[in-house]
């Protein structure tokens, strides 16, 4: 841990009362009227229901030969996943970690002793002294004949798919077989771009019939949309009579979809896979929190997949999560500091800024529920500097709100009613020693409208207030950090600009009281700048010194958490570096 004893108090994180216990300590219930959001009573994450190969502390174990290789393994998994412990793929398209097993597509068979046949390697779970050879000959010339016998019927339209590049096909294609169709016979047509949901089109021509899809439908959101139809190689995919896939997490589809079958309507000729970067992250689109991937390319973000994280989100994501990039658009980004309508340099900005508000009489200072740990707590800090009377300034008393996003809909799974990503953080921060935020943010548009105040400032552009309040905002000194155009950031005085989600490293607080890591796909461009250092270059404009950065508050969240992931992103910018999806295998 960084050694801080030299700093001043404003340099450190100190603990605020209702600041939540590290992930691996269940947080404290919470007791009265508060506004922050905590899993529903009952809420587990969604478990897969096939377990991981690598043995828990504590876990019976089995201990079997793959390969000439012997490996300990949980008790109760299956033989596919034990071969991928010791790195052994055995190639697959119907089985998912987290759907139940159906074994259709006898891809993944492998050789067994002392059984007579070749067993799917999905099915069949490990026993103790079990020998299994996963790449002999009779095994691969199976796969091969499974594989051509898949493609018989496939269009091979490739150069239009979606999927290419990230298509399990045509990975095993290119691994097992790789040899000229025999097929001399016209193929079976099936319905092509079909509509069939408010997020999805069916190619059925590239179905394979692995069921995927049709058991996660009936399995996580309990909709079953989704069936089979007809018999034998007319067989297809279709919803079922008088049903759209619209149900909440219908793109998780596309997702586990080994093939192009199945395309999200946002994505579909947007750009092809191999070109985007993926960046590990957190979605911003409520309180649960989810671990996703955010594709990129040049600066700007395409889509959002779900990312495995056993604690919060398992293997899926929401539909709405999945447009949380909209906001990053790069048409409507803030990229140069405003004041009173005018373009200024962002130091000046940041002069004017400190100047008007050591002058305010009434302050109020607004939290964001968007916002990360480390600028919720910078705020805190001004505020606190800014009550303290310095040099013959009198201290300004600065009234204290939380804004974030209205509510919306949430469900049993994982969508949250709190569509803010940190409502806990923001509130922890806000609270400060007081142990409570001063004012509802129901009050905030009354008092604003009511010109209760001479200066406001806004650690976020998210948010709604009404036209009154925001009318009024122009006659005051207000102040929004600000990463995009909106009602709010158009409507203040001065307008610093801010970096978004996808350009820093920072932390949420989710409903369970874990701590939520986002990272940045790219730098940030202009004078934008991570929001906990443009509130730093604030208090230094302000006389203050030895005030902490953005980094150093993620540092000491990350040591007082005891969080190994965050810890080394601190240390190893290299470790933040977005992966070409060219290199990073596939998905699904």
């Amino acid at each position: 841990m960084s050694n801080h004893d030299s700093r001043s108090t404003s340099s450190t994180i100190p603990p605020t009362p209702g600041t939540l216990p590290p992930p691996s300590v269940a947080p404290a219930p919470r007791v009265g009227m508060d506004p922050r959001p905590h899993a529903p009573e009952g809420w587990a994450p969604p478990v897969a229901p096939n377990r991981p190969a690598e043995p828990t502390e504590g876990q019976e174990t089995v201990t079997l030969t793959i390969d000439g290789k012997e490996v300990t393994v949980a008790k109760g998994t299956n033989v596919l996943e034990a071969s991928g412990l010791l790195g052994e793929e055995v190639c697959h398209f119907c089985y998912h970690q987290g759907l139940s097993i159906a074994a259709s597509c006898r891809q993944c068979l492998v050789e067994i002793e002392k059984m007579g046949k070749l067993q799917p390697s999905c099915q069949v779970p490990v026993a103790e002294g079990m020998v299994v050879h996963t790449s002999s000959p009779t095994v691969l010339k199976a796969r091969r004949e499974m594989l051509e016998f898949t493609l018989k019927n496939h269009p091979i339209d490739c150069p239009i798919c979606d999927k290419a590049g990230e298509c399990t096909l045509q990975r095993h294609y290119m691994a097992h077989d790789h040899q000229l169709t025999r097929v001399d016979v016209p193929k079976i047509r099936k319905p092509k771009h079909k509509d069939i949901g408010r997020e999805i089109v069916l190619d059925a021509e590239r179905c394979i019939l692995c069921s995927r899809c049709v058991r996660f439908c009936e399995e996580i959101p309990g909709t079953a949309e989704l069936t089979m139809s007809w018999r034998g190689d007319h067989e297809q995919i279709d919803i079922a009579d008088g049903h759209r896939l619209d149900n909440a997490y219908s793109i998780n589809t596309v997702d586990i979809c080994p093939v192009g079958a199945l395309t999200a309507k946002d994505f579909r000729f947007a750009i092809r896979a191999w070109e985007l970067h993926a960046t590990p992250t957190t979605c911003n689109g409520c309180a649960t929190g989810c671990a996703v991937e955010l594709h990129t390319k040049h600066e700007q973000a395409y889509r959002v997949v779900p990312r495995f994280d056993p604690a919060v989100n398992g293997h899926w994501m929401c539909d709405e999560g999945r447009y949380t990039y909209k906001e990053l658009d790069p048409q409507a980004r803030v990229h140069r500091a405003e004041v009173d309508g005018a373009t200024v340099p962002l130091a000046d900005a940041i002069a004017t800024v400190a100047t008007r508000l050591t002058k305010a009489r009434k302050l109020a200072v607004v939290f964001s529920s968007s916002a990360t740990n480390e600028a919720n707590d910078a705020l805190r800090e001004l505020a606190e500097v800014l009550a303290t009377s310095v040099k013959g300034r009198e201290g300004i008393t600065a009234t204290r709100y939380v804004l974030g996003h209205p509510r919306g809909e949430g469900d049993a799974i994982l969508r949250d009613a709190d569509k803010n990503p940190n409502t806990n953080g923001a509130h922890d921060a806000a609270a400060g020693s007081a142990g409570d935020v001063d004012k509802h943010e129901a009050e905030l548009a009354l008092e604003l409208a009511g010109r209760a105040y001479d200066a406001v400032l806004f650690l976020d552009d998210s948010g709604e207030l009404s036209e009154v309040a925001l009318a009024g905002l122009a006659n005051i000194t207000s102040v929004c950090l600000a990463s995009r155009r909106t009602p709010l950031s158009s409507a203040c005085s001065i307008v610093l600009p801010a970096a978004s989600w996808a350009e820093i490293l920072g932390t949420y607080t989710n409903r369970q009281g874990l701590l939520r890591v986002v990272q940045p796909a790219w730098r940030p461009e202009h004078d934008r700048k991570h929001r906990a250092d443009l509130l730093r270059d604030l208090m230094l404009a302000m006389g203050l010194r030895n005030v902490a950065t953005a980094k150093e508050r993620t540092r000491l969240l990350a040591d007082e958490h005891e969080h190994a992931e965050l810890q080394a992103l601190v240390t190893d910018p290299k470790a933040m570096r977005p992966t070409l999806l060219r290199w990073a295998n596939m998905r699904g």
